[in-house]
């Protein structure tokens, strides 16, 4: 039976700005099943990393205001004091950032930047955090002689593997990964995606995939989420959810992704969502998509519920498309 690892409640984050106030999240709802690989997509801006950011504590407190919930293990991690954050932080939830090069220290070797995310939490001696970074390069695909370079040393390809030896490093439960492969050419974003996706199995972790690629969620995840303006739109097996999106925000998405033409007529546009995401200085009221929504009307002036679609689906949308409509 699958247990539920981490859980999103009505979680809602707010920076407060010499501008005003922005509503980055306005009630985000996720529950991740234990050892299973869930992509969250959507369109740059959504909410994404403020998701993730949120989860881990990575906000500045003086100026953020957080609500809901984030349930993991029992507890909410928004409540926890911030030494008891720091014990679950990098030790059972890791993370891997967008950009490795602006993560890693310029200053500092490789091999003493993973011995240090392993001294804050594991009681290991000098020489054994050593051989513990040297069999994590190796995991990880590159030679134990790494651990003397520097960072601006490596390619892309090899930070990044840096990066993810670093947050396996304290055998966490769960692996939140940012935009792991952003920078990353075709065959070497292949090669991360497969050195994760083998780690997670190997090591039963529970992956929490970030990106705007729905190729990279259909290819590698077991469940996939779209985020809208700060919100969860629709949740679905990421095997299905090409195939059968319900939400016209999902559907518009993957409209625009590009496909090769069977006739060979390669002068055909690609199709564009058309307007701008909105601006977030004011809370949602109605569905945030309305503006760009092809079945909007006029009951989407109220914030539409969650609609379970069986089957492990749910949608947020006064008008889900059925099917393959």
């Amino acid at each position: 039976m699958e247990t539920e690892c981490l859980s999103l409640e009505n979680l809602s984050c707010d920076f407060l700005t010499i501008e005003g106030i922005v509503y980055a999240l306005s009630g985000v709802n996720l529950q991740l099943k234990r050892g299973e690989i869930h992509g969250l997509v959507g369109e740059s801006g959504c909410g994404k990393s403020v998701t993730s950011r949120a989860i881990m504590g990575l906000v500045d407190r003086k100026h953020t205001r957080l609500g809901g919930v984030v349930r993991f293990d029992g507890k909410n991690l928004l409540s926890l004091p911030e030494k008891e954050m720091r014990s679950i932080r990098g030790k059972r939830i890791s993370m891997i950032f967008q950009d490795p090069l602006n993560s890693l220290s310029p200053l500092e070797t490789v091999g003493s930047q993973i011995e240090e995310a392993m001294s804050n939490h594991l009681d290991l001696d000098q020489s054994e955090l050593r051989r513990r970074t040297a069999l994590l390069l190796e995991k990880v695909g590159l030679h134990p002689d790494t651990s003397r370079q520097y960072p601006f040393e490596l390619s892309g390809g090899m930070q990044q593997r840096v990066m993810i030896a670093q947050a396996i490093s304290c055998n966490p439960e769960m692996l939140i990964a940012d935009e792991p492969t952003t920078a990353l050419d075709l065959t070497i974003q292949a090669q991360v995606l497969n050195l994760l996706k083998n780690l997670q199995k190997e090591l039963s972790l529970t992956v929490l995939l970030i990106t705007h690629n729905f190729a990279l969620v259909t290819e590698n995840c077991d469940k996939a989420s779209v985020m809208y303006a700060g919100r969860i739109v629709e949740t679905a097996p990421a095997r299905n959810i090409i195939e059968s999106a319900s939400h016209p925000y999902t559907r518009a998405l993957i409209n625009c992704i590009p496909r090769s033409n069977t006739d060979g007529d390669n002068r055909t546009k690609l199709p564009v969502i058309s307007g701008s995401p909105p601006r977030f200085y004011a809370p949602l009221k109605g569905c945030p998509f309305v503006p760009r929504c092809p079945k909007a009307d006029n009951v989407c002036a109220e914030m539409p519920s969650v609609t379970d679609l069986g089957n492990g689906k749910s949608v947020c949308c006064h008008f889900p498309i059925k099917g393959d409509a």
